[in-house]
């Protein structure tokens, strides 16, 4: 075991705290206990959620950068285990499940790089939604997960609302859009934002991964147009 009177706050550390602790990881370790140094001012609870959370996203980068590196089949607890020193007790504590896990990295893959902006000229607005998609698809690990999601969905049916999560993740900053334009009486009252969003969306995901090719400003610009132009009609 290791020795830990140089250091106060570590030998305080409980029995518990220490079940996740791996031999060949203990770096990690000590990385997680700079959270328990920090917070010696603070209440005992304090310090433990502190402690709790930083576990937790070190859990989910490392879920993350496996899905990216390796596809969706080698986020498990086993490989995460292996990759940080974290007990698998510990991950299924917070994750029963592989999917539960794949459910929480994804969610953090797909946040909006930008705010959604609206306003009153929903075309514009429409523009830089679809610009940002296209230039979010562009990046190799976007189509690397989307691929590797997709192959595991096909497999395994656990993984579909995973798949679902992806997509509906990317496509919240044009669902924002057209709920804004919805409320601001820019869009037909009549109007299904679901479907909308897939609509628009649609020509750029035929473009880029089914055709793999280039989306261009043309394709955005058009895709638009006929949206609103069908929008106007119904």
């Amino acid at each position: 075991m290791y020795a830990t009177s140089c250091c106060p706050a570590i030998e305080r550390v409980s029995c518990d705290e220490m079940e996740f602790v791996s031999d060949y990881r203990y770096n990690v370790y000590l990385k997680l206990q700079i959270v328990a140094i920090e917070s010696m001012g603070e209440s005992r609870v304090s310090a433990e959620n502190a402690r709790t959370a930083r576990v937790r996203q070190i859990v989910i980068d490392t879920a993350m950068e496996l899905l990216v590196r390796e596809g969706g089949r080698a986020v498990t607890a086993v490989r995460i285990a292996e990759e940080t020193g974290v007990a698998r007790t510990t991950i299924y504590r917070h994750w029963p499940d592989a999917p539960a896990l794949l459910l929480d990295a994804i969610d953090q893959m797909v946040r909006p790089h930008v705010a959604t902006t609206t306003s009153d000229d929903i075309e514009n607005d429409l523009r830089v939604a679809l610009t940002h998609l296209e230039m979010r698809m562009r990046k190799r690990r976007f189509r690397f997960v989307f691929t590797a999601i997709l192959d595991q969905a096909n497999q395994d049916p656990r993984i579909v609302p995973a798949q679902r999560r992806f997509v509906n993740g990317v496509l919240q900053p044009i669902r924002d859009v057209l709920t804004a334009g919805l409320q601001r009486g820019l869009l037909p009252s009549t109007i299904d934002i679901e479907t909308a969003s897939a609509q628009l969306a649609g020509p750029l995901f035929h473009q880029h991964v089914m055709l793999r090719s280039a989306i261009s400003e043309d394709l955005i610009s058009g895709t638009i147009s006929q949206f609103l132009c069908r929008s106007v009609d119904d």
